[in-house]
């Protein structure tokens, strides 16, 4: 089974009180709890009171952010919903696939789902933050949902067949800030053995390759400690040559001398 603690709703930039409190509604009838938002309107928590009906504990709980990377800094996976496509906009799936997805990874891993704002959705910048896209699946002649009805959408779908869901692992995956502070260890471990920024160096090649890796599939604390403790031992390695080519340098000057 999903663990629906792990899934949070996040709308970015929602313009319609009304639809806050509406999708407040839908999060507890569906039985998820975390409600973020990214720039709301004034007063929201007040003026969405009405459409939240019985869901004032949501509005009550939800978090509010300056900005969509400050709310999935502890997400693992994020996904994102949007009907606009196009080579700029990033990696879609087919809507059933991230439903399994989000329902396997959720026991490993917090979760977030996103919404873009009513008038026109996710903008580039904030797709850009999105390991995967969906769309849901709608009527061609007005594929266009509303807020509220997108976010019950989603999570009725992850509700219904749990059946679908993929064998639960145990492990945990690391959140964004955890793998950027792995990255970190690599880098550090590859520019000692001569890989730099800038210019044909592959550096810059080697991480952007490493980043696709870990956003297609995620990253374990186990593979995480592995890197690190590789880099470690290339760090000391490296450092470990150095101070004998020195010592040897030293006493061949000497000798000369």
């Amino acid at each position: 089974m999903m663990k629906k603690e792990n899934v949070a709703v996040i709308l970015v930039s929602p313009e319609n009180t009304d639809n806050i409190g509406a999708a407040a509604r839908a999060v507890k009838n569906m039985g998820f709890a975390d409600l973020r938002l990214v720039e709301p309107p004034k007063a929201w928590r007040t003026r969405a009171k009405k459409m939240a009906v019985s869901a004032e504990d949501i509005l009550k709980k939800g978090e509010e952010y300056a900005s969509l990377q400050d709310a999935i800094q502890d997400l693992g996976l994020v996904i994102g919903t949007t009907r606009r496509s196009g080579g700029q906009r990033g990696v879609f799936l087919p809507f059933g696939q991230v439903i399994s997805r989000i329902r396997g990874n959720s026991r490993r891993q917090k979760i977030g789902i996103v919404f873009g704002r009513e008038s026109k959705g996710l903008a580039n910048e904030d797709s850009a933050l999105c390991d995967h896209l969906v769309t849901i699946p709608t009527g061609p002649s007005y594929p266009s949902l509303n807020l509220a009805q997108a976010v019950m959408v989603m999570l009725f779908a992850l509700s219904w067949d749990k059946g679908a869901s993929e064998a639960a692992s145990h492990v945990r995956t690391l959140n964004k800030k955890e793998i950027e502070v792995t990255i970190a260890h690599l880098t550090e471990a590859l520019k000692a053995l001569g890989y730099k920024q800038g210019g044909a160096d592959l550096l810059p090649r080697i991480l952007l390759t490493l980043r696709g890796l870990i956003k297609r599939s995620g990253l374990l604390e186990p593979e995480a400690q592995m890197i690190k403790g590789l880099s470690r031992k290339i760090r000391e390695k490296i450092l470990k040559q150095t101070h004998h080519a020195d010592r040897t340098t030293q006493k061949e000057s000497y000798h000369h001398g």
